[in-house]
């Protein structure tokens, strides 16, 4: 996954953790293997499985870090390690400590821990939003394009959010200030009209050729994986692929 370009020392470093959660999970990934590789989106639905379950960020790379401690101290290394699979199990045991440790703290529940999303202003330049936003639009009008024949409902939902980004960017070039968590909040519901529509266009045989995809990728880590993880991630690879198909860019400030 690419960052976004920006210099990270006028980021604040809660508000870092929060719109890079993949950068940052890539790039520990990457230094512990020490050699770079590019991820693949096997890899990136496990990591948004993680990242919609609630696991924070340090949870992540503490479990990375804890899975490559371990390789390094082994006497004899027959594979290298090319998933992040590798360190699946090493993150959800370090999630399960870490939910123990905060039994009595909150009382109830834990709720899925805040990276930041009490940022308020936006850790990122005005300029850089709406360059990413322009680009969305333009994105989604080729797609729109695109599907317009064969899947028109598609090009339905891809014209009501464009629609809705074009107030966006209007709001956002006329506002002193930019709030990210509210930003990235209308992003999503943005997202999930168009990603909707996307899945309903398409026939059940095709949905389940994806998932049986996914499923022969995910055969060699199913019994070391929680269930919901493991669903989570079916579901996260479905959609990846549908949305690469069919040209929807992602529409969420993480990826800026």
């Amino acid at each position: 996954m690419e960052s976004s370009g920006y210099d990270t020392e006028h980021n604040p470093t809660t508000a870092l953790n929060y719109f890079n959660y993949f950068t940052e999970v890539e790039e520990e990934f990457v230094r512990r293997r020490g050699k770079h590789m590019l991820i693949s989106p096997m890899d990136w639905a496990l990591v948004e499985s993680w990242k919609n379950a609630g696991i924070p960020l340090h949870i992540v790379l503490r479990g990375i870090n804890e899975a490559f401690d371990n390789y390094d101290a082994r006497a004899q290394k027959f594979r290298k390690v090319n998933s992040i699979f590798y360190c699946q199990q090493a993150i959800e045991a370090s999630f399960a400590q870490y939910r123990l440790s905060q039994v009595g703290g909150s009382g109830g529940d834990l709720p899925a821990e805040k990276e930041t999303t009490d940022v308020g202003e936006s850790a990122f330049p005005k300029a850089v939003i709406l360059d990413f936003l322009n680009r969305c639009a333009e994105e989604l009008e080729s797609a729109s394009r695109n599907a317009s024949s064969a899947r028109p409902a598609i090009s339905d939902a891809i014209a009501r959010g464009q629609s809705r980004l074009k107030e966006i960017v209007a709001e956002i070039e006329g506002s002193a200030e930019i709030h990210a968590e509210s930003l990235e909040r209308d992003l999503d519901a943005i997202d999930r009209i168009i990603m909707e529509a996307v899945i309903a266009a398409h026939t059940e045989e095709e949905i389940q050729l994806i998932r049986a995809e996914a499923k022969s990728q995910l055969r060699a880590y199913r019994k070391k994986m929680d269930k919901a993880i493991y669903e989570q991630t079916l579901q996260n690879f479905v959609s990846r692929r549908l949305r690469d198909s069919n040209g929807i860019p992602r529409l969420s400030l993480f990826y800026l």
